[in-house]
């Protein structure tokens, strides 16, 4: 399923930029790198950030394509290119990063990698080679986000039923509420939340992230949040990738297998109980009045 494929790539992502991230927070090791490593470091990090944003707007197109034009046909066709295509594209439009400006620096008391070169020439380029990717990717997502929402709930109100994915929601029937099952309800209540949440995921992390770049002098706080929610992204993503209701059938096998193996070991304690409790017993096999047998002839001899 490609919801379930992208999620995978944007987990993936997630990792490369914390992995990232860790060696970052490091000045005394960021301050030992020459200016190759720290240009393919900002690469790295870089091209992880627009790959989630491409594989997030991945995720808008096929909402756009199945819940809301309903254009199963297309998206059949482009699906099995999503994870390529975007993490292609996100690592070649951020590739300048290799050799733009005079000198690649590292700012310490910043925590920031800094470009040496004109301020209107290096605010330029960073928006041609990364914020203006993911600033569109925001918009667009942002729009789907708003539309998803309005068609599921449309949906939620009229549907009766469906027997495909959450990517085949075109094959929903209009019906009266009243006649879903409540577990029939809770599926497309899970459908709506996750379909709706998956657009809106970056356009929390990363809106405060552009913003912050399009002042020449961001205040404080504003330099804190953008740091701190795109981190946040790896965490958001798997709440609503644990919210698939594909996965439901994964976790009540393993909740049953659980309580299957913590049944057999309550049964087999039980067993070892009865065990010990019973070792010390006259063997049932042998009659009282061998013992006493035994006993007077030990006296008598």
């Amino acid at each position: 399923r490609p919801s379930i494929r992208i999620s995978t790539s944007i987990a993936a992502c997630d990792m490369v930029y914390s992995v990232c991230q860790m060696f970052v927070f490091n000045n005394d090791y960021m301050k030992t790198l020459s200016e190759v490593r720290l240009r393919v470091m900002l690469w790295i990090m870089s091209g992880a950030s627009v790959s989630f944003v491409f594989l997030s707007t991945c995720m808008g197109i096929q909402l756009l394509l199945t819940v809301l034009t309903r254009n199963s046909h297309w998206a059949g066709v482009i699906q099995p290119y999503y994870e390529v295509t975007s993490f292609l594209l996100a690592f070649l439009v951020t590739h300048p990063y290799l050799y733009i400006g005079k000198a690649a620096m590292w700012i310490p008391s910043a925590q920031v990698f800094y470009l040496k070169d004109e301020v209107e020439i290096s605010r330029r380029n960073l928006w041609l080679i990364q914020w203006m990717w993911i600033f569109t990717g925001i918009i667009f997502l942002f729009f789907v986000a708003i539309f998803t929402y309005l068609k599921m709930s449309q949906v939620w109100r009229e549907a009766s039923a469906t027997h495909g994915a959450p990517e085949k929601l075109d094959l929903l029937d209009t019906a009266t509420l009243n006649a879903l099952s409540e577990e029939r309800k809770k599926y497309i209540r899970s459908v709506t939340l996750r379909v709706t949440c998956y657009p809106i995921i970056p356009i929390i992390t990363q809106t405060l992230l552009v913003v912050g770049n399009l002042l020449a002098a961001p205040p404080y706080w504003l330099f804190v949040l953008s740091n701190v929610l795109p981190s946040t992204q790896g965490t958001l993503n798997f709440f609503v990738y644990c919210m698939n209701p594909a996965l439901d059938v994964y976790r009540k096998s393993l909740i049953t297998r659980l309580r299957g193996t913590r049944k057999k070991k309550v049964e087999r304690f039980d067993r070892l109980s009865d065990s010990e409790s019973t070792r010390h017993l006259p063997s049932p096999s042998l009659p009282s009045s061998a013992f006493s047998a035994q006993k007077d002839d030990y006296t008598y001899v």
